[in-house]
This record gives structure tokens, sequence and C-alpha cells, in this order.
């Protein structure tokens, strides 16, 4: 399939709070909750209704009797075309094999297939009751209509992937959770598959953190990548955007980083700093040198071992939000439209912490 150009595609490669997180949806959203929204101006949302439809796309395809795939199968790629278009597509589930095969055809390899129907019927132990993660969703899009009022509503596919991608986006309009991505760290699949310092954040905790990254995605786009700052600045803003719209949620999540990586990051802001300036990499357009600081890794290189790795993206936040606290007139889009990383920096009048 010819993904339509019109269109972009972003994937992205993760109990429970799931209380905390309902009650906060319900308070007035000019208060502020614990010391990770200290100093933090909530909106108020709730008059704003994001009534997202959410499609078990999963369960539709393997909650099913087995002697009914055919018509299933059929069923499937006519109530749902546009999906099953991209699901059944080589970017995604179709293997170089199936070059002649149809969409429907497609769909039902898949659901004739044992270890997939394994997957799923594991995947059900936590995901069968969607209900609160998708309270959380429609909380974290009520704040995106509330920031981006003309963007449209997505609407919201979970699926199996096969361990392929953790989400993707079709567009603004379409949103796709790999709920398989999601069973905790400690799922003996991803032991073979994934890097562990990419897997313990495959917990259900990160599943909507990791599903509105990819919607922020959906707004930074076209910006420029010619060295380090560049990368770094971009990579701040989405964690400035997604910081709005998850105001409630730890930022341990938001980073994909530990608790303890977190705190280690606030205690040496000035050194990580340092770190990247006595390198020479602010400026550097190496990707292969710099990219070790804005792509996942078990630690910065050249950090002690205590660091995580995409320090450059923490700092680049770090950056953004003294942008925007100094430029108080600057709204999210503003700072979207604002291109110039170099400008950012020296708007930000950046002091990193000692």
């Amino acid at each position: 399939m010819d993904i339509k150009k019109s269109k972009t595609i972003q994937f992205s490669h993760t109990i429970n709070k799931r209380l905390f997180i309902l009650i906060a949806a319900s308070i007035t959203l000019t208060f502020t909750l614990g010391s990770c929204n200290k100093g933090k101006k909530i909106p108020d949302v709730s008059h704003i209704e994001a009534n997202l439809e959410i499609i078990r796309f999963e369960k539709e395809m393997y909650g099913i009797d087995s002697s009914n795939i055919t018509y299933k199968a059929n069923e499937l790629a006519s109530q749902h075309p546009e999906f099953v278009e991209i699901y059944t597509s080589p970017r995604v589930m179709r293997e170089k094999g199936w070059t002649d095969s149809t969409d429907v055809a497609v769909l039902e390899h898949l659901m004739k297939g044992r270890p997939m129907q394994m997957l799923y019927d594991t995947c059900m132990v936590i995901f069968d009751d969607f209900s609160s993660y998708e309270k959380e969703l429609e909380q974290a899009f009520q704040f995106y209509q509330y920031y981006f009022p003309d963007a449209p509503l997505p609407k919201v596919y979970t699926c199996i992937t096969e361990f392929v991608y953790q989400g993707f986006t079709y567009g603004p309009e379409v949103l796709v959770i790999g709920t398989e991505h999601y069973m905790g760290k400690d799922f003996p699949a991803y032991e073979a598959i994934f890097p562990r310092y990419q897997s313990q954040f495959f917990t259900p905790d990160h599943l909507v953190s990791a599903s509105m990254e990819l919607m922020v995605g959906e707004q930074i786009t076209d910006h420029p990548e010619n060295n380090m700052l560049d990368a770094m600045i971009r990579e701040g803003k989405k964690l400035y955007i997604l910081d709005h719209l998850l105001p409630y949620e730890e930022d341990s999540i938001k980073l994909k980083f530990t608790s303890a990586q977190t705190e280690w990051c606030n205690e040496n802001e000035h050194e990580i700093w340092k770190f990247f300036v006595t390198q020479d990499l602010i400026y550097s357009t190496d990707k292969r040198k710099y990219m070790k600081y804005t792509n996942p890794a078990p630690t910065s290189p050249g950090m002690p071992t205590e660091s995580p790795g995409r320090t450059a993206n923490w700092t680049g936040w770090q950056i953004v939000k003294q942008y925007m606290r100094f430029n108080p007139d600057k709204r999210i889009q503003d700072l979207i439209n604002e291109k110039d990383a170099q400008k950012i920096l020296k708007g930000a009048r950046y002091k990193p912490k000692r």
C-alpha cells in the first residue's frame, strides 16, 4: 500500500496510579497536586468534551469463534477500511511473502495464527477492561483540545502488532496503541526482543503518556535539525507540550526515566550543560555523535552511570521552560511556530541550576 502523502505516520517503540489520576480529573484544574505540580498553572478544562471513539480492534479480531474467521475478517475490512489498510500494510503487519495478498487475506492469516491468539489472551489479562485508560485519555484530550482547539480528535484503535510498534499515528485523525507493549517491565517476551533500558518502561503506567507523545509529534513537524541544539529544542518542545497535556503525571513517566534518573538530572543540570559545552556538542553537526544524547540509551556516554540516556532532550526541556517563563506573552502555538533554536536559547537566558 502507498501511504497517502497528505498524512504522516509516526511510530513509537513502554500498577497503578489509576485512582489518583481519576480523582485528579474531577478537581478544579487551577489546583496543583503534589510536588511534581508545584508552580504549575493548570487550566480548567472540565467544560471541554472529549468523547473519544475507541475501537478495541484486537478484541474484534481475536475475541471471536475461531470457526467464523473468514466472515469476521471481511466484516472488519468493511467496518474499518482505512485502519485495516494501514494495519495490513508492509509498514505494520504484512510480511514480504504477502505482497500479492489482499488486506482481508492478511487479516485471516493473522487471526488464524496461534502465537497471535496466545499474545491476545495474555494482553487481555491486563487490558480486557480499558475503561480506566479511556478516562485518562479523555482527560488528556481535554487539555489537547484546550491548547489545540482546531485539531481534530483522533479515532483511537487498540491492537496487537506482534511487538512491531508501541503505537503510531496516521495523521492527526488516527491514534493506534499496541497494547502488547505495556505488559509490565518483567513480561518474559520482552527480554528476547528489547534491551532492558527500553522495556523497563513498557508498563501500563506509560500507555497514556506514550500515546499522547505521538499526538504531540503531530504538532511538532517540519523542524530543522542542523545540529544538536536544533534536536534538543525540538525534543524540549515536545516534552513541554506533553507536560501541559498530562499536568498530573510524574515527570519520570513523561521522560521515560526512572525516578532516580529524573532526580539525577535535576541535581546535575549545571554539570550536564557544562559537559555538552566542553565536549563541543551544542552546535555539533555530527548526528552520529550527538544522537547518543537524544536517542534512547542505557546512559549518556561520558557521564556517570547514574545518568539516563536522552539527557540532551531533558536539557532542551529546561531551556524551553525558561524561554516560556521569560516570555509570558508566548503561547504554545507561538513556541511551535518559532523554529529558530538559537533564538529560543537566547530568549531563555538559560542558566542551568548548580
